[in-house]
């Protein structure tokens, strides 16, 4: 089993188009279905060391994860990781122009790193975002190129 769960996709908008959405925790809900609620602390400020929260529905019921943000280029790459739990996952994610400048490549990186029972759910984590970042990615997708055929 990789350590990494890669998935990358074309998205017709912008570099700075996608990554002003992907980057506003209020979005997450979204886009990740299974986030039900995000925000950033303070709100509006993209920056590393910005920490935000959601809540994600797991086996077992929703839990309020906290992250901070590691990486923060505008339309070039976003990153965040867990702060707190047994289980903490690390996202990556770059923007790059499509050939011809209208669109925008997307590539996704996650990975989980466990502590403690961490180590096992860790695990469970993997297996989860693994069937999940795919159509999360697809819905993306969706919700960005539906918003510009509306525009």
């Amino acid at each position: 089993m990789s350590r990494f769960i890669d998935a990358s996709t074309e998205i017709a908008r912008t570099p700075q188009e996608v990554f002003d959405y992907v980057s506003d925790p209020t979005r997450l809900p979204d886009w990740q279905r299974s986030v039900d609620a995000a925000a950033a602390e303070p709100t509006a400020v993209r920056a590393v060391g910005m920490r935000g929260h959601e809540v994600r529905r797991i086996p077992g019921g929703s839990r309020t994860i906290r992250w901070e943000v590691t990486e923060c280029d505008p339309g070039r790459h976003w990153g965040v990781r867990g702060v707190d739990g047994p289980v903490q996952a690390h996202v990556t994610v770059s923007f790059a122009p499509t050939s011809g400048g209208a669109g925008t490549h997307v590539d996704y990186r996650i990975w989980f790193e466990g502590h403690g029972i961490g180590k096992l759910l860790r695990l469970l984590a993997h297996q989860g975002a693994r069937r999940e970042v795919p159509s999360n990615l697809v819905l993306l997708k969706q919700r960005l190129e539906q918003a510009t055929a509306l525009t």
